[in-house]
C-alpha cells in the first residue's frame, strides 16, 4: 500500500512519500510511522504533493507540516491532488503562465 505522510494534527493535506495513482488506497502515517487512517486516491498524486484529507472549502486555509501554506482557490475533495490548481500559495505568487505550464508538464485535469 502506498503512502503519505501527515506531521500535524492541524494538517489537512498529507504528502506522498511515492507516486500514488488514481484509486489507489493511500495509508496516512505520521513522522514516527504510526497508522492515521487510509484514504482513497481520486486522481494520481506525484511523490512530493499533497493530497487532500477531506473535504476542503474555497477559501479554506491549507496546512501542511503544522504550518499554514495557502489558502484554496475551489473546492477540494477528499483524495485530489492539492497543488497551484486549487491553492494561492502564502510565500510565493507564482504567475499564472508558470501555473498553466506546471499544469500542462504535470497533466493536471482542470476543471
Amino acid at each position: 500500500m502506498k503512502k503519505a505522510i501527515k506531521k500535524s494534527n492541524d494538517d489537512n493535506v498529507a504528502t506522498a512519500l511515492e507516486n500514488i495513482d488514481l484509486n489507489e488506497v493511500v495509508q496516512i502515517i505520521s513522522e514516527k510511522n504510526d497508522k492515521l487512517g487510509e484514504i482513497q486516491a481520486i486522481e494520481s498524486i506525484p511523490f512530493g504533493n499533497k493530497i487532500a484529507l477531506y473535504d476542503i472549502k474555497e477559501g479554506e486555509n491549507i496546512s501542511k507540516y503544522g504550518h499554514i501554506i495557502g489558502k484554496s482557490i475551489k473546492a477540494i475533495s477528499k483524495g485530489r491532488l492539492v497543488h497551484v490548481h486549487n491553492v494561492k500559495s502564502n510565500r510565493v505568487d507564482i504567475p499564472e503562465m508558470a501555473k498553466k505550464e506546471i499544469i500542462k508538464q504535470m497533466g493536471i485535469k482542470v476543471g
